[in-house]
């Protein structure tokens, strides 16, 4: 088995025993990540609504940990870690 292989093993073996840990790195990189806006259900299921202004939504997924900011007609606008996205939501 290569390297790359035992990586790809080890990383994905840790997302399932601890699936937070991508909104913790996403927090560590401190950057939103690159969108491609999507429309979007919501967030009834997977998601908790953190800050709501004017329709904008902030919302945390709750398995994974990242979050995304939807705007009023429920396309998501944005995604990365918590905290840009709550400077991001701010600045709108």
């Amino acid at each position: 088995m290569g390297y790359t292989e035992i990586l790809l093993i080890k990383g994905l073996t840790k997302i399932a025993t601890d699936p937070q840990v991508i909104g913790r790195l996403l927090n560590v990189l401190d950057s939103p990540m690159p969108n491609i806006e999507t429309s979007t259900m919501g967030g009834e299921v997977f998601w908790e609504n953190i800050a709501n202004i004017n329709g904008w939504k902030l919302q945390k997924n709750k398995v994974f940990g990242n979050c995304r900011i939807i705007d009023p007609n429920n396309v998501r606008r944005a995604w990365g870690g918590e905290k840009v996205l709550r400077k991001a939501l701010e600045n709108l």
